[in-house]
């Protein structure tokens, strides 16, 4: 059922609202448009106006940029389903690629992606506001609703980009900087899921007022003039938002429907709310690492099962640390984070690292289930915190590779679906020449364009997951010498027992509308490091090493320093300093969250890994967590030219998918899946098979079917399918076996599409293949490994094996998600480690193999030798499951596996992409593709 037909049956809650809507539309305009400035006259949006691209610059983002349904819209929606103009006219586009993309030509990318040039053409313009009195700036909106903002100065952009922010994104912003805040409980009410919400937020971040204000305050001082006019921008930005704000309490149609589910109408914002959402954003997307606890309870189950020795060797074999199969973006080498030999003394264990943390802000209110939580704000949270920031992906060719002699891109970050989406469409430029650029921006900091274009370049970004955040076990001590209390509030530091600080946060909680009982205030106690403590970040909770009382503190390198990436972002949209790929790079090094930032102009491409990243010393082991009493402190940070980076490439291309950087770049600790097998791999067997049918030359066009093409693949099959095939090929199978393998060689040899050969079908193309891998390949990761993890226990999703408990990776990425339908696919999975074992069973070379002791316990526990008896093991199994699933032991007629079986779907619906509605009205499933988000076609002919 539909998120927007369930909530239109509780229009009786919004009654009201829609009544004083409708009546106030009957006198007011739908936007607020105050005059204008004395002595400054709005410039026209003159199309492509200090724009070089000339129309070669495409976008897309679904489902559209309108995010704003007021009680008017949302009457007219449930009446008979009428949307707002510019809310999905993105949508059909986006999901119509997959079927468009083979032989796709570049007159046809218009059909599927929208030109993204500076301006708006004539004839195009849809409306106009002036939205200050005071401030002298101009919005116009075009036919997909996209804001194009004109200022006389930087400040008057931001201005007009807040208030263009609170048009297009108000409740979901709201939503995020209360949930950033820790206090959405007073913005939704009181319920157990918004205070637990809000107790997760204040782990993360748990900055008071005082605090934020001084990330703010101290730009300047940081970064000179650029953290002048930075802070600048904040305090304009801010003041646009809240003449937004301020105009939705006079003109009700300019009021989002959702408020309904709130406690009341907004309120202002302040520069700290910025600070709040960049919190957010940092800490979801922009970060890696801090999984050490969750890999110590891994390594103590093996330890349990096969002694200290041997469960070292076990668990660095599949942690995957520096494997030299793993694909890289860079060709040259760019070491980090390889520990030499570790001291012991570093490392510290919790006694049970798998046993939950006590304390802590971890416990809801008497009688908070008397309200029921808000559905759209749990929903954009929920999706948030799963959000796929790992499936964004990149494609650049250079220009000798190009078909007209410049370089070409495909490329786009991967947020997830919602309705309305998480990023916001903008165009931004001041008329005194200093500002220009146009793409997407997370709303609350749109005052900057964090993925777009400038006048001769464009840019993008995937997350590096690189690891810049620690978990640390402080040794809690009494001052007065004695017994140290379980979840004591001093700790060992240097010596010293010294106190943590302590903040409680407090908010008042109204009832929402029709909700129960009386006011509450909750309080919200979060304990921290001491001020003298170079570990600095909020305490998680508590447990014991050693028998003894540990508090486990999360040390994020950007805590503290949420908006300080803007100093990067910013240089980027000012020409006079950012002009070329090395001028770029120095706006890419500024910024300190962990992604991978690529290039592209009329002559270069280019790829630089941003982020602030800890030297830690060699004698500590990255992968467990440490002490923070001073012996295992961080020793700097890597500097700018440590940094992965790269211009051009030898290979005539750049592909990321959130794969390692450069050899010799070490996966943080919660990556295990940069092994032999990633799949970016897809993309480059796509860009080698485009480069093949053109002579070498490639369009912006013939880049997209690549880039389709492997979003449409599964990754299974395409990567560890083949070796399957060939080990089996001369063992002897069952003929329900052999008729199995038949079909499933079919598939392999057609590349392992996972697409249905036309949209209007209900079956994928190669359904049965499908069907077969699905059940297949949990069935062989068990064959292989379930002599050391099963003891583990083993976790289900609908009825099928997802993965052992004992280690935190599923057996696969699914298009399903787990349940989550987000789109992102074959990220994390056990593809690397079934591709060596399959190798090894070869005797074909693995650059780095499983250990002999690992080996040793494959396969039921006797090693390679028993790995055949194995495979036949899981092949007859899944066979015999598929027949009785599908009932029939026609294999080529099979259509369901377990999963889909249980969940009562075809597997195109069980797969298919899911919009989260983070407002009142949703959107329709689409069909599953492994693609960005928002994604740019790009080319610079000067």
């Amino acid at each position: 059922m539909q998120l927007s037909s369930a909530l239109s049956r509780r229009a009786p809650m919004r009654s009201a609202l829609i009544a004083i809507a409708l009546s106030a539309t009957a006198v007011s305009a739908l936007v607020a448009t105050p005059a204008r400035a004395q002595g400054w006259t709005p410039p026209p949006p003159t199309y492509r106006l200090n724009d070089t691209a000339a129309g070669r610059v495409f976008s897309i983002l679904p489902p559209g940029e309108h995010g704003l349904v007021n009680a008017a819209d949302l009457a007219l929606f449930e009446a008979n389903g009428t949307r707002p103009a510019g809310s999905q006219d993105q949508l059909a586009p986006y999901e119509n690629l997959p079927y468009g993309a083979q032989g796709l030509t570049d007159a046809q990318l218009s059909a599927y992606y929208n030109e993204e040039s500076f301006g708006i053409p004539p004839g195009f313009i849809t409306r106009m506001e002036t939205p200050s009195a005071s401030a002298n700036v101009v919005i116009y909106r075009d036919t997909h609703d996209v804001p194009h903002i004109y200022g006389a100065t930087k400040n008057d952009v931001a201005f007009g980009a807040g208030y263009a922010a609170g048009e297009d994104r108000l409740f979901e912003m709201d939503v995020l900087r209360h949930y950033g805040a820790g206090d959405l409980s007073s913005f939704l009410g009181p319920s157990c899921a918004d205070e637990q919400m809000d107790h997760d937020s204040l782990l993360l971040g748990g900055y008071t007022t005082a605090q934020k204000q001084a990330q703010v305050d101290a730009l300047p001082a940081r970064y000179g003039a650029p953290g002048t006019m930075l802070r600048s921008m904040v305090y304009s930005y801010v003041a646009g938002l809240n003449a937004y704000v301020a105009a939705t309490q006079t003109n009700p149609a300019l009021l989002p429907a959702d408020y309904a589910a709130a406690v009341g109408p907004p309120q202002p914002w302040s520069v700290t709310d910025v600070i709040d959402i960049a919190t957010l954003v940092g800490g979801i997307f922009g970060k890696g690492g801090g999984a050490e606890l969750a890999n110590a309870a891994m390594y103590q189950y093996l330890q349990g099962q096969f002694g200290a020795t041997q469960a070292a060797i076990i668990f660095n074999d599949f942690k995957e640390q520096n494997d030299p199969n793993a694909p890289t973006t860079a060709a040259a080498s760019f070491p980090y984070g390889t520990p030499g030999t570790v001291n012991p003394s570093t490392t510290a264990m919790p006694d049970n690292a798998a046993a939950p943390l006590t304390g802590g802000p971890t416990d809801t209110t008497s009688n908070c289930n008397l309200t029921s939580p808000s559905v759209p704000a749990l929903q954009v949270i929920a999706s948030l915190v799963a959000t796929p920031h790992s499936m964004s992906n990149a494609l650049l060719v250079d220009a000798k590779h190009s078909a007209d002699g410049h370089p070409i891109a495909v490329m786009g970050p991967q947020v997830g679906y919602y309705t309305p989406q998480i990023l916001m469409e903008e165009d931004l430029h001041s008329t005194d020449g200093t500002y220009d650029a146009e793409g997407t921006s997370f709303p609350g900091t749109n005052f900057l364009v964090e993925l777009g274009r400038g006048r001769n370049f464009a840019w993008s970004a995937t997350s590096a997951e690189t690891d810049n955040v620690d978990q640390r076990l402080e040794i809690i001590c009494d001052p007065a010498g004695g017994t140290p209390a379980a979840n004591g509030t001093y700790y060992v530091l240097k010596g010293q027992c010294v106190p943590m600080q302590h903040q409680t946060f407090s908010e008042t909680c109204f009832p929402k509308p029709g909700g129960q009982g009386a006011p509450v205030i909750i309080n919200h106690e979060v304990y921290y490091t001491n001020a003298a403590d170079p570990v600095q970040g909020p305490v998680q909770g508590w447990t014991t090493a050693g028998g003894k009382p540990v508090a486990v503190v999360n040390q994020r390198s950007t805590y503290q320093h949420e908006v300080d990436s803007g100093i990067g972002f910013m240089r980027w949209a000012i020409p006079s300093l950012t002009h070329d790929s090395s001028s770029w790079m120095q706006g890419a090094a500024a910024i300190q969250y962990t992604f991978n930032w690529f290039y592209i102009d009329a002559k270069s491409i280019a790829y630089y890994e941003s982020g602030l990243l800890p030297i830690r010393p060699t004698n500590v082991n990255p992968n467990l967590p440490t002490w923070g009493d001073g012996r295992s402190e961080w020793q700097g940070f890597l500097s700018v030219n440590g940094h992965v980076h790269q211009t051009g490439s030898p290979s005539g291309y750049i592909t990321s998918w959130n794969n390692r950087g450069a050899p010799n770049f070490s996966a943080a600790d919660d990556k295990f899946s940069w092994g032999p097998v990633q799949r970016v791999q897809s993309l480059n067997q796509e860009i080698q098979h485009q480069l093949a049918l053109h002579n070498g030359k490639l369009t912006r066009a013939n880049l997209v079917t690549a880039m389709e093409t492997a979003a449409s693949v599964d990754l299974e099959g395409r990567q560890v399918l083949p070796l399957l095939l060939s080990y089996v090929a001369h063992r002897s199978e069952p003929a329900g076996v052999q008729s199995l393998l038949a079909v499933l060689q079919q598939w392999a040899t057609a590349g392992g599409p996972r697409i249905k050969a036309s949209a209007g079908d209900s079956q994928y193309a190669y359904a049965a293949a499908v069907a077969i891998m699905d059940q297949l390949f949990p069935a062989l990761n068990r064959a292989f490994f379930d002599s050391i993890y099963a003891n583990g226990g083993v976790h289900q999703v609908d009825g099928l094996d997802a993965g052992y408990n004992a280690v935190p990776m599923a057996f696969e990425g699914t298009p399903n998600g787990a349940g989550s339908h987000n789109g992102s696919s074959y990220q994390d999975g056990w593809d690397g480690y079934d591709w060596k074992v399959l190798r090894q069973l070869q005797g074909m070379s693995v650059a780095a193999p499983f250990s002999s002791t690992t080996v040793a316990h494959v396969c039921g526990g006797a090693g390679l030798a028993g790995c055949g008896a194995a495979v036949d093991g899981a092949l007859l199994s899944t066979y015999n499951a598929l027949a009785s699933i599908n009932g029939s032991t026609a294999v080529q007629g099979w259509s369901q596996d377990a999963a889909t079986k249980s969940a009562g779907q075809t597997m195109p619906q069980y797969d298919d992409i899911q919009f989260a509605a983070v407002g009142i009205v949703g959107q329709q499933a689409i069909d599953w593709q492994n693609r960005p988000t928002f994604q740019q076609v790009v080319e610079f002919p000067s």
